[in-house]
């Protein structure tokens, strides 16, 4: 299970670190312009907005989730990795499971590396400096997943993330991508001072604990 997650969880580092080094060379192409800025705060809300949304009222209108018509795939790809019998098959089928399942994930999580990536370029950096920081950014991005996997292998997959924390995880998401979101467009150079990020943390960790134990989920499934 750790090989196996840790593979999975490597991949979709990697993955994710050209992606977000994609974003960065769009930005440096594009230079300091201030409009470009206020489009990446903007479009930075939408993406928060609906995550909120999906928090009340999953998978009614638009969703920044999985689409479902994917996850039959991926679910057979991953009951197939059991039936796998070598190792080396085991691994490279981990690999382009890792590929598959991050190719959806880069749509859905696209906010987060934007705005960084967008902040990163309105400083003036060398460009070691600027991917140091991706590598920094994505080490912390792992992290959970390798806690996750780490739990998951040490109880032998008794510990699951439920519907609720999953829907909870992305409040949390939708309500620290608004509050960065808006700073972009009305005052982005605020986002240089870390009591100022760490602030903007504290408030979205407090509202998705008061959303915890006050408000109730509406678990029906509503139309696509």
């Amino acid at each position: 299970m750790l090989l196996v997650g840790g593979t999975f969880v490597f991949f979709s580092g990697l993955v994710y670190f050209l992606f977000m080094a994609a974003w960065l060379n769009l930005f440096m192409v594009v230079g300091e312009l201030t409009w470009m800025t206020t489009l990446a705060g903007l479009v930075a809300v939408a993406i928060a907005l609906i995550n909120i949304k999906d928090f009340f009222w999953l998978h009614r209108g638009i969703s920044l989730s999985i689409p479902e018509h994917a996850m039959p795939r991926l679910h057979q790809r991953v009951r197939n990795l059991m039936y796998t019998g070598r190792l080396p098959a085991l691994l490279l089928g981990t690999v382009t499971l890792s590929l598959a399942a991050n190719s959806y994930e880069l749509l859905c999580t696209a906010g987060f590396p934007m705005i960084f990536t967008r902040i990163l370029t309105i400083n003036e950096l060398a460009p070691s400096a600027y991917y140091g920081y991706l590598l920094l950014y994505n080490v912390v991005y792992i992290i959970p997943l390798l806690l996750i996997v780490s739990a998951f292998s040490l109880t032998l997959g008794a510990r699951k993330l439920s519907v609720r924390g999953g829907r909870l995880l992305k409040l949390l998401s939708g309500l620290m991508m608004l509050e960065l979101g808006l700073v972009l467009v009305m005052a982005p150079a605020l986002l240089n001072n870390a009591g100022i990020a760490m602030l903007l943390l504290c408030v979205a960790l407090l509202l998705t604990l008061l959303a915890a134990r006050l408000l109730p989920l509406d678990t029906r499934v509503g139309p696509r």
